[in-house]
């Protein structure tokens, strides 16, 4: 009866790290289309108009399908 359970738990164990392991290694690689190296000064009006040009001017409609 000991030798089941025994081996149940580490067939348990071996499913649950194949199973951890097809997750982490089929995951997207991520690349980083950023800018991190910046060659001039930043100041708060490049600040501000990056962030303005992120979202919707008030003008702008937004239809039902798009907010869902």
């Amino acid at each position: 009866m000991s030798k089941k359970i025994i081996s149940l738990l580490f067939l348990l164990i071996l499913l649950m790290s194949v199973a951890v392991s097809y997750a982490y290694f089929s995951q997207p690689s991520t690349s980083d289309n950023h800018q991190t190296d910046t060659n001039g000064v930043i100041d708060d009006n490049t600040v501000s108009s990056e962030i303005d040009a992120t979202f919707l001017e008030e003008s702008q409609g937004v239809e039902i399908g798009d907010m869902i």
